[in-house]
């Protein structure tokens, strides 16, 4: 979806147009961050007051493993397919890969955890959980 060389009006556009097409399921958005090549670590997500709404994510391209769960949140959220007030991010490492970053907890799922959805036990089982947010959703979508 994104590449390194795309400019910053190349990943809204493509963002927005994202946003536009029509969705018969979340995993199917899932399919589509899943081809993103996360970046290192920018985000410090431990501090969801210091987290930049997702169009500076997308614009400034802080699209390491966390950026791309808020960015993918937000879309879901868009969608319809989140309607929850608060949502729920876990910070973990995950002990398949390695990866370390925020996932969506939403309903019994875990979202982008190894860029899939994946049952919360599946993802408990494979990562350690250093911590948790309940963040309300217009922190996210605004």
């Amino acid at each position: 979806m994104f590449q390194n060389h795309h400019s910053p009006e190349d990943r809204l556009k493509i963002w927005r147009d994202l946003r536009h097409r029509e969705f018969s399921s979340a995993e199917d958005i899932v399919k589509e961050f899943s081809t993103i090549k996360p970046s290192q670590r920018y985000l410090d997500y431990y501090t969801p007051k210091s987290w930049p709404n997702v169009f500076e994510i997308v614009s400034e391209g802080y699209l390491c493993t966390s950026g791309i769960t808020l960015v993918l949140t937000a879309t879901l959220i868009n969608k319809n397919f989140i309607t929850a007030e608060d949502l729920t991010f876990l910070v973990i490492s995950n002990t398949l890969d390695g990866t370390d970053g925020l996932v969506l907890l939403h309903d019994k799922l875990v979202y982008n955890f190894n860029g899939a959805v994946v049952t919360e036990q599946f993802a408990l089982d494979n990562s350690v959980v250093f911590s948790k947010h309940i963040v309300p959703k217009n922190q996210i979508c605004s």
